[in-house]
């Protein structure tokens, strides 16, 4: 009886050992949730400018592919421009004002900082951001 314990005990350690690593490196390969980061483009002292929603001190967004940008336009309808079509898929995009445009990073976006920019219709001019808005791709 003991015999049959140590046994089964020495033939079954191999398998969980090897499904206690598989179920490791499958948590490994599991892809991070995508984000998604709230742009405004709005007026801060007589400036159109692109700010992060609540924090009007920052205007670079890094993301990861998958991950999602959203704007909202307060007080004019707007057109981006972006400088890859890789990044989102297309290079311009229009908006109304209040319209939120949301964008999702393209698998095939590749690395690097990305200048975009903004055109506001009713003021005739581009919003600043961090001078200019930029989106960081990791």
């Amino acid at each position: 009886m003991y015999f049959k314990k140590i046994l089964i005990l020495i033939l079954l350690a191999p398998i969980l050992f090897l499904s206690s690593e598989r179920s490791d490196y499958l948590k490994k390969g599991e892809p991070e949730q995508a984000v998604e980061y709230r742009l405004v483009v709005k007026i801060i002292n007589d400036e159109w400018r692109v700010v992060f929603d609540g924090d009007e001190t920052r205007s670079d967004v890094t993301v990861r592919r998958g991950d999602r940008i959203r704007w909202i336009v307060e007080g004019s309808d707007a057109s981006f421009a972006f400088p890859d079509t890789r990044i989102f898929g297309l290079e311009t995009r229009d908006i109304k004002d209040g319209n939120p445009l949301v964008m999702a990073v393209s698998e095939n976006a590749p690395d690097g900082t990305f200048a975009y920019s903004v055109f506001i219709h009713e003021a005739m001019t581009y919003a600043r951001g961090q001078s200019p808005p930029r989106i960081i791709i990791r």
